[in-house]
């Protein structure tokens, strides 16, 4: 099935673009909203400018438009970039967030399309190491929970990281994905890309409680084949 990806660059939405083309289905573009708001209840707004690099990385078109980031109006602008693309379905990397969930079912099933969603109900701590042993670099640009300070930002996600994000879970009870706010991340590479995202300037920022690794200069580079 031809399908536009929903996709911010980040670890999920990434993985569930990997997991629908093993699935057998053609992911042809990749749809991108700008939101105008962090506190948006649909879209990630960090470092949302390198998402035309990131999908250039794998190959993908990238469709974006801005969004107003206010609740349920987002959800229409969304709907208005599906609409334009000429897909049978769409792919998102929801995991248990009903919300999300929900609206992108309810935009599919307005547009008579298909919504597909390969990483929904996955468990946390086991979703989050099968997306460290698919081969994807991940690191955290954005953090907003307890036990989640300052030295994560930058930080590369790997099966280090993803023991010491289920030490939290247990002790402040966050979700290890981060699907709950408590973190937002971004992918340089996997073996899938065709180049690999260089960052070249970054800044991080913290406001107390939460803070954002700011990346400010990136480009692709060649990828170094081993062997």
């Amino acid at each position: 099935m031809k399908l536009a990806a929903l996709f911010s660059g980040g670890k999920d939405s990434t993985y569930a673009v990997h997991l629908a083309e093993k699935g057998g289905h053609e992911v042809s573009i990749f749809a991108c909203m700008r939101p105008a708001r962090e506190d948006s209840y649909m879209f990630h707004g960090v470092n949302i400018h390198l998402t035309p690099l990131v999908a250039e990385a794998q190959g993908k078109p990238l469709a974006s438009a801005p969004s107003s980031g206010e609740k349920e109006k987002e959800v229409e602008e969304l709907k208005h970039l599906i609409e334009i693309l000429d897909v049978k379905g769409v792919v998102s990397g929801a995991i248990a967030s009903k919300y999300q969930r929900d609206r992108v079912n309810q935009i599919c099933t307005e547009l008579g399309i298909t919504h597909i969603s390969p990483l929904w109900g996955k468990a946390p701590q086991e979703l989050l190491e099968a997306e460290i042993k698919s081969g994807m670099e991940i690191i955290m640009v954005h953090v907003a929970a307890n036990g989640l300070d300052k030295s994560w930002l930058g930080k590369r996600i790997d099966m280090k990281a993803a023991a010491e994000l289920a030490k939290l879970a247990e002790r402040y009870g966050i979700n290890v994905c981060g699907e709950g706010g408590e973190y937002e991340s971004l992918v340089v590479d996997a073996p899938w890309f065709r180049k690999r995202l260089e960052i070249e300037k970054a800044e991080v920022i913290w406001e107390g409680t939460s803070g954002t690794y700011s990346i400010q200069g990136a480009h692709l580079a060649p990828k170094v084949h081993k062997g």
